[in-house]
């Protein structure tokens, strides 16, 4: 993302009016129009189909955050993702969790990460996967959590509870109000 000035929504918009332009000259051509108020909400800059590597003070990857859309205010200090795929890795490079979600805010000092909307936390060595519409990654707390409904499955088993609670290495994981459901 460009720091200072921000993107200008004419120029955005310019290639898309283009697309609609010539895409129109076609009989019977679909035509899409943009509302008038679309602002891209308000951003100052737009980074579409990105990736950001994390790593630690010894320079390990520990994590890499992808994403489909990223939006940043010059008065923000996080940015708003669209189409969320986070990943985790142990210290030997293996993959940890992956987490994703239809959206996200990414808190970049803190490096954490809050996803919404179809959230799928996935552990490949615990075959687990949560399900949720909410799930919060706070590597500084050391912890993964929901305050939503999640659906879990392990080992040809669900479960279903109102919250759930983790440590990064997922030594203590907590479901709160936990049933089992028939699959």
């Amino acid at each position: 993302m460009r720091s200072g000035r921000g993107i200008d929504p004419r120029r955005v918009l310019w290639p898309l009016v283009l697309i609609g332009v010539f895409g129109s000259c076609r009989e019977n051509a679909p035509f899409a129009t943009l509302p008038e108020q679309a602002s891209f909400m308000g951003a100052d800059a737009v980074l579409t189909v990105g990736a950001m590597t994390i790593t630690n003070e010894q320079g390990i990857r520990t994590a890499e955050l992808q994403f489909d859309t990223a939006f940043q205010w010059r008065d923000s200090t996080h940015q708003s993702l669209r189409g969320v795929d986070l990943t985790v890795f142990n210290e030997n490079g293996s993959e940890r969790a992956r987490i994703t979600s239809l959206r996200g805010r990414f808190e970049p000092r803190e490096e954490s990460l809050t996803a919404y909307g179809d959230v799928v936390l996935i552990i490949p060595f615990q075959d687990r996967r949560i399900e949720t519409q909410e799930l919060q990654y706070d590597p500084d707390a050391d912890e993964l959590r929901s305050d939503s409904a999640v659906v879990i499955t392990e080992g040809g088993r669900s479960y279903e509870g109102s919250s759930f609670t983790s440590d990064l290495e997922f030594r203590s994981f907590e479901v709160h109000g936990a049933a089992e459901t028939e699959r």
